[in-house]
């Protein structure tokens, strides 16, 4: 079932074992373009149905209709965890939002969060807004290495100056050297 939520909730804790014949659930982070230049989302999500990729899962979750008037130009698998029942989430990016006209949180910050130790990467407690988070910032570093994902956003560039705006840094630093 397809449920749009809020955002400044606990996503779960990502702590706990992930056990064989456990659901994977989709979530699709809406992109687009926010208050004073910034990014605002949208977050659905729904179990992955049977026969379905998550791709497939994303497009339905996100409502994303051939020959709708506003369609997105990129939808991008970002990352994944698991919630402490064992439920898999993957988390994709849809951008732009195929409905600009639904209610929408603005992004209030671009960092992320950590797990406790180097040894132990996944965060105690995400919220949504820090997942819509890691969702924009590895959207943007794809912006700049896939011309193809470039061009097809470039039709909307209120959006692609949003994402130029963020850090690169995705899960960490990354070094070139």
């Amino acid at each position: 079932m397809h449920q749009a939520c809020g955002c400044k909730q606990d996503a779960a804790s990502v702590t706990g074992l992930v056990q064989a014949g456990r659901p994977v659930m989709v979530e699709v982070y809406l992109l687009r373009p926010g208050p004073g230049g910034g990014l605002a989302y949208r977050r659905a999500h729904g179990h992955l149905g049977v026969g379905e990729t998550p791709d497939e899962a994303a497009l339905r979750i996100g409502q994303v209709v051939p020959g709708a008037p506003v369609r997105p130009a990129a939808v991008h698998s970002t990352s994944w965890r698991h919630l402490a029942d064992g439920t898999v989430v993957l988390t994709y990016a849809v951008a732009p939002d195929p409905d600009p006209l639904a209610a929408a949180h603005p992004v209030t910050t671009t960092d992320l969060v950590h797990g406790p130790a180097a040894d132990r990467p996944s965060p105690l407690r995400v919220d949504y807004e820090q997942v819509a988070v890691h969702a924009a910032r590895h959207l943007a570093l794809v912006i700049d290495t896939s011309p193809l994902v470039r061009l097809a956003l470039s039709a909307d560039p209120e959006l692609c100056q949003a994402l130029d705006a963020l850090p690169r840094t995705v899960a960490g630093q990354l070094s070139l050297a």
